[in-house]
């Protein structure tokens, strides 16, 4: 679980919707647009939950840190998908090795085009 620090505010929500929703400020910000959008948080200390809405864009700070967490984390997969499905979301990983995405080798060059 994760805090996401959010100018005065803070909210708690998974590690997946937390990433989810770096990497698309991130990406927003390159676009130099702002967006509004929406994700699933924790509402309160009995484990409700709770949506919350932020700007992202340049210039607007957003920060996430581990928090300890006891008891079952509730399930924000679909909130994480959905920021993910963002129309700015990055869907190519830079480095693939990082992300754990099998890095495929270019066939070789073949210049008499054989076996084609």
């Amino acid at each position: 679980m994760r805090r996401i620090f959010y100018g005065a505010a803070t909210v708690v929500t998974t590690d997946d919707v937390a990433d989810a929703l770096v990497r698309l400020t991130v990406a927003v910000s390159n676009f130099n647009q702002t967006e509004a959008v929406s994700f699933p948080v924790v509402a309160d200390s009995s484990g409700g939950v709770g949506t919350a809405q932020v700007v992202l864009g340049a210039g607007i700070a957003l920060m996430t840190g581990p928090i300890g967490w006891d008891g079952e984390e509730p399930d924000f997969s679909t909130g994480a998908t959905l920021l993910r499905m963002h129309s700015y979301f990055p869907y190519r990983d830079a480095d693939p090795a990082r992300s754990g995405s099998p890095i495929i080798e270019p066939d070789p060059w073949d210049p008499e085009l054989e076996g084609y």
